[in-house]
């Protein structure tokens, strides 16, 4: 358990490390100096210390030839296009939280000098109650506090150098967007178009695209706590927020393996998903592999979550805050790696 513990660990510090810098983006983009508190970009908890690799340094060159191996086979969809879920269980969504990333990162418990047995009673006492304090507020209030909603699709498409373009299910040889990606300057050098088959092939793979949104009345809630001066509260409400939208898109990414056929490779324990124990991988804008955060505006046109109620900001961030958006790529040797 401990070495599961010191993985999620270093994928939180990472996520912070990825929120500092889209805060200062943001900041940078209205004229002013970043400030504490960043609104929430998608984040996994797990796969770094599995697959993950840093690529840093290099020089530019010509593109070299990719070292990943094309699957034998590429797994066919139960629909193309997008689809709206407008309700989901609660709870089938709370066995997905995250409680080291809520623990820890969001809610402050860390265990600092205090030895094992001694941070599982702070866990115990104050962190565990919170938490099923917040998930019963949660079910009795119903609509009132979480509203779990999703958008999400699947689409042909093929690479053309280190672009993966998409294609219309219903005409297939007519572009709707085309996402560029960075490549590593060393190391594998790798590229998320890797994961995809090539135009050159003369086939169309397939990929996921998806929207999860907890709604915005969480936000509210927590604005009001905030507002009275009820930090303690403000700060369990909004963690437990964010977390919610993280675990939805765990659950959701989860299911939309189930659709590909993949699901099999998937860990049976839920704490195992948060370290990447599935095949396939889950990429969102704003960290290294596609940092360009503008190519939400392609997402939304691709999937419109508006009908769920997200919106982008002027800055490409979702509102409401508790939302994540992602590509699902469902190529066995994708991972998470630095540019």
């Amino acid at each position: 358990m401990a070495a599961i513990d010191e993985q999620i660990d270093e994928r939180l510090g990472k996520r912070r490390a990825v929120d500092e810098r889209v805060a200062a983006s943001r900041a940078c983009a209205i004229g002013k100096e970043p400030a504490g508190g960043t609104a929430v970009i998608e984040s996994v908890d797990g796969g770094a210390a599995i697959r993950g690799e840093q690529g840093s340094g290099g020089t530019e060159g010509a593109r070299p030839a990719s070292s990943v191996v094309a699957v034998d086979r590429i797994p066919d969809p139960p629909f193309w296009g997008a689809r709206v879920v407008e309700h989901v269980d609660l709870d089938e969504l709370f066995p997905f939280i995250n409680q080291t990333a809520l623990f820890r990162g969001q809610w402050g418990f860390k265990q600092g000098d205090l030895d094992a047995k001694a941070y599982e009673a702070l866990l115990d006492n104050e962190a565990r109650p919170a938490l099923a304090r917040m998930q019963k507020q949660a079910k009795d209030d119903g609509d009132a506090f979480l509203q779990p909603k999703v958008v999400y699709g699947w689409y042909p498409c093929a690479t053309e150098d280190d672009a993966l373009v998409i294609y219309d299910p219903t005409d297939p040889g007519r572009e709707l967007e085309r996402f560029d990606f960075p490549r590593q300057k060393s190391g594998r050098q790798l590229s998320i178009s890797d994961f995809f088959r090539s135009s050159a092939s003369g086939e169309r793979d397939v990929v996921g695209l998806t929207c999860v949104t907890m709604g915005p009345m969480a936000s509210v809630r927590a604005k009001k706590l905030f507002d009275s001066n009820a930090y303690t509260e403000y700060l369990y409400t909004h963690g437990f927020g964010v977390e919610c939208a993280e675990a939805l898109a765990e659950l959701w990414h989860k299911r939309m393996r189930a659709e590909l056929g993949i699901g099999h490779d998937d860990s049976p324990k839920i704490r195992e998903l948060f370290q990447q124990k599935y095949r396939g991988c889950r990429y969102s804008f704003g960290y290294p592999a596609c940092p360009d955060m503008s190519d939400q505006e392609k997402m939304w046109r691709l999937l419109r979550p508006e009908r769920i109620g997200c919106h982008l900001t002027e800055n490409f961030q979702i509102d409401p805050e508790q939302s994540t958006s992602a590509i699902i790529v469902h190529h066995p040797s994708a991972g998470y790696f630095s540019v």
